[in-house]
C-alpha cells in the first residue's frame, strides 16, 4: 500500500468516526447509513455530478450550493451538513471511503456479516436459506451473504468472510488428492 493510500484511508476514518458518533448519539445510525448510501450512489451514478464535485477549479461555495439544491430536500440533516463539511475541506474524493468505513463500523454496531459465497453454478432460494441460517447460527449474527458463481470451482462452494476463506470446492478437493498421490510412491512402499 502507498504512503498516500494510507493517509487517505486514515483521514476517511476519522470522517466516518465523527459522523458515525454523531449519528449514533442523535439515534438516527439506520437513517444516516441509508443517506450516505444514498449520496454516494447519486454521485457516482451522475458522471457530470461527480465531475463536478472533484474539480479542484469550481468554488467550494459553488459545490455547496449544488449539494444544498440536490441534497437538502432528501437527507437528514446531520449527513446533508457532513457532505458540505467535505466539500468545505476539499474532501468529497474520499467520500467512498468514508463510506466503506462507516459501512464496517454500522455492520459491527448491528452484528451483520457480510460473507460472498461462490458457487459453480446458480443455489436455489432453499439451498440460500438453508445455508444463511447455518451461517448465522455458526457465527451468530446477522448473515447478508452476496452470492457469486465460478463455473471454475467445478462444485461445492467457497465461503469468504473478511480475510478467512473456507475453501469446499470440488476443485480445491481434486487439487488436495493430487497432491496427496504424488507425493508418495507411484508403485506403494516396500
Amino acid at each position: 500500500m502507498k504512503t498516500g493510500e494510507v493517509k487517505h484511508i486514515k483521514t476517511a476514518k476519522r470522517y466516518s468516526n465523527a459522523i458515525f458518533k454523531l449519528a449514533l448519539e442523535s439515534g438516527l445510525l439506520d437513517k444516516i447509513y441509508n443517506d450516505l448510501i444514498f449520496i454516494q450512489q447519486t454521485i457516482s451514478l451522475n458522471p457530470q455530478l461527480k465531475m463536478f464535485l472533484l474539480n479542484p477549479v469550481i468554488s467550494k461555495e459553488d459545490k455547496k450550493d449544488v449539494i444544498s439544491k440536490i441534497f437538502s430536500v432528501h437527507t437528514d440533516k446531520i449527513a446533508y451538513d457532513f457532505l458540505y463539511l467535505l466539500a468545505d475541506n476539499g474532501r468529497i474524493d474520499i467520500l467512498n471511503e468514508v463510506l466503506n468505513q462507516f459501512t464496517k463500523k454500522y455492520n459491527e454496531e448491528n452484528n451483520i456479516i457480510k460473507p460472498q459465497i461462490i458457487s459453480a453454478v446458480e443455489l436455489n432460494e432453499i439451498q440460500k436459506d438453508k445455508l444463511k441460517e447455518k451461517l448465522e447460527k455458526k457465527l451468530s449474527k446477522k448473515v447478508v451473504p452476496e452470492y457469486l458463481i465460478n463455473a471454475d470451482i467445478i462444485g461445492g462452494l467457497i465461503v469468504e468472510i473478511d480475510d478467512k476463506t473456507i475453501d469446499c470446492s470440488l476443485k480445491t478437493k481434486f487439487y488436495n488428492m493430487k497432491q496427496q498421490l504424488t507425493k508418495g510412491s507411484r508403485y506403494g512402499s516396500d
